[in-house]
């Protein structure tokens, strides 16, 4: 009897063991990954690639420097800036002739995508989705509107080809605001057939520095300016020449504690502020203001304030009506209510995980512009409302004297982020020292978050990451010594830029500068 209850007890303990595996192991669901704008090349009617853009930039410079300088000191002296604007444009906007859409915001020039949405491979295919089998491919210089119609039957034939009835969504950067209209539209649809969502590095709730230049509302900050050369010349190797870039850097700080980068930014601006109304809006027009996928991604706050002011006379309105009329779709249908439908969502049971880089200065044109990002979208508008602290700096101790003690585990441990103000904090992560252009990373992360439904306090992904080498992510770690920096003020910031003179000086006599500029580190 004793040998029967052992035997008995040890399948018992064997069953208890195994099982879980068994019970927890998910059903696999394809995933449609929907890529950014500018992912897709362009080809013009006559089958030239046009995009990524072949213009010789720095040869169209060269080219119209003369004729644009000759415009604008002409309108210095008259106040009528109409021809230098004319002549800019003139200069610019052929290289995107090719590319924009009509005044209709229809492709109406023959110009086409090179990559092409299908799942014919998909035949009989019944496990081991990878994350870019079911890739879904678009124009994405078009409305989401119009692609999201695509992005429906897209998951319609995914479905019927692998006899699977739901699948899995991940939109990088512009592919979420895809993912946003299509959950809009086909509120339904989507709660029958999505079982998850991510999102990489999203622009749904818009770009900032882009929607300053819209609404024609761009400044120069003393801070953002001075955090922003700091780190193509520390970090991207803009200077070539080590002595040259320290000198370099110590200048930047000298003229950030006496505040001189926001004085000059300052006068530069009100400068341009002579012209902008005339050259803004029709260089935008004929340029980036072509595509409504740049309008979707447009903040909510200066959608109209951009609208507008790039299309700034009843004639230009008219001219553009049906393309305004597609941007006013978007923004008054889609955007306003994207929250609200993420929360219904939510409600219904589909799993948003929200995945945010930073550590990365914003371009320096818009107010507040001091703020994390990724280099184009801001901490705060990739994680649906995260706290974080100014580019190259942490949380005030006031602040995080303020946070309860159970909000306390959303801290990064740079102190930087606070993820309690999330929309979604048990399901937003972020990952430190990741760019924007690097998705490769996340790709691996997300695929395992969404199919077994983790959240932040797993052990494996946790709320923090880092990035290493643009190939993987680790856990990030680390105490408040490894991140602190020592705040420098005028006097030690004269000091350091006095030292780096002499050191410039002595290496100049010595003839062992070798001075270069290496501008695509910020192209």
């Amino acid at each position: 009897m004793k040998k029967i209850l052992s035997v008995f007890l040890c399948l018992v303990i064997t069953l208890c063991c195994v099982a879980p595996s068994f019970a927890t192991e998910p059903e696999e669901y394809p995933t449609i990954y929907i890529v950014g704008a500018h992912t897709n090349p362009i080809y013009n009617a006559q089958g030239e690639e046009v995009y990524p853009l072949k213009a010789d930039i720095i040869g169209t410079i060269k080219t119209t420097l003369g004729p644009c300088l000759e415009d604008l000191a002409m309108g210095m002296i008259t106040n009528d800036y109409t021809a230098y604007a004319e002549e800019f444009n003139a200069s610019w906007s052929p290289i995107f002739k090719d590319l924009i859409l009509d005044k209709n915001g229809d492709v109406t020039n023959g110009s086409y995508t090179k990559n092409k949405t299908v799942t014919s491979h998909l035949e009989g295919k019944t496990s081991g989705y990878g994350v870019w089998d079911c890739r879904f491919w678009y124009d994405w210089r078009k409305s989401p509107i119009e692609t999201a119609h695509e992005l429906k039957a897209h998951i319609d034939n995914v479905m019927d080809a692998t006899g699977k009835d739901k699948v899995q969504l991940i939109g990088r950067c512009y592919g979420a605001n895809v993912i946003a209209t299509y959950l809009e539209l086909y509120k339904e649809h989507a709660k029958q057939h999505i079982s998850d969502i991510s999102y990489f590095s999203s622009s749904i709730m818009g770009i900032d520095f882009m929607s300053a230049l819209f609404s024609g509302q761009i400044t120069l900050d003393n801070e953002a300016m001075a955090s922003f050369l700091n780190y193509y010349i520390d970090e991207q190797g803009l200077i070539g020449d080590d002595t040259c870039a320290s000198f370099a850097l110590a200048l930047v700080e000298l003229m950030r504690q006496a505040e001189a980068l926001g004085v000059a930014g300052g006068a530069f601006m009100s400068f341009v502020d002579n012209f902008k109304a005339d050259l803004f809006p029709l260089l935008l027009r004929n340029t980036f203001g072509g595509w409504l996928s740049y309008w979707a991604m447009v903040t909510p706050e200066l959608y109209e304030q951009a609208r507008d002011f790039i299309f700034n006379t009843e004639e230009v309105r008219a001219e553009y009506a049906g393309f305004i009329a597609k941007a006013d779709d978007y923004y008054y249908n889609i955007q306003v209510n994207i929250i609200d439908t993420m929360l219904e969502m939510k409600d219904a049971g589909i799993n948003f995980n929200i995945f945010v880089k930073y550590n990365f200065p914003e371009f320096p044109l818009y107010e507040g512009a001091t703020t994390q990002g990724d280099a184009d979208t801001s901490v705060y508008r990739q994680s649906f409302g995260a706290t974080c602290a100014d580019y190259d700096k942490v949380l005030s101790e006031e602040y995080l004297a303020s946070v309860s003690p159970e909000n306390m585990k959303y801290i990064s441990p740079d102190k930087k982020i606070d993820a309690s103000t999330c929309l979604f904090p048990e399901n937003t992560w972020f990952v430190k020292d990741l760019h924007h252009n690097y998705f490769a990373p996340l790709e691996a992360p997300a695929a395992e978050i969404m199919r077994y439904d983790l959240t932040v306090d797993n052990e494996q992904y946790p709320q923090y990451l880092l990035n290493v080498d643009n190939a993987t992510v680790t856990t990030f770690e680390g105490t408040d010594e490894d991140f602190n920096k020592a705040e420098k003020n005028f006097f030690t910031a004269s000091f350091d830029y006095i030292k780096a003179f002499f050191e410039l000086v002595v290496n100049l006599i010595k003839g062992e500068l070798a001075f270069s500029f290496n501008i695509d580190s910020i192209l």
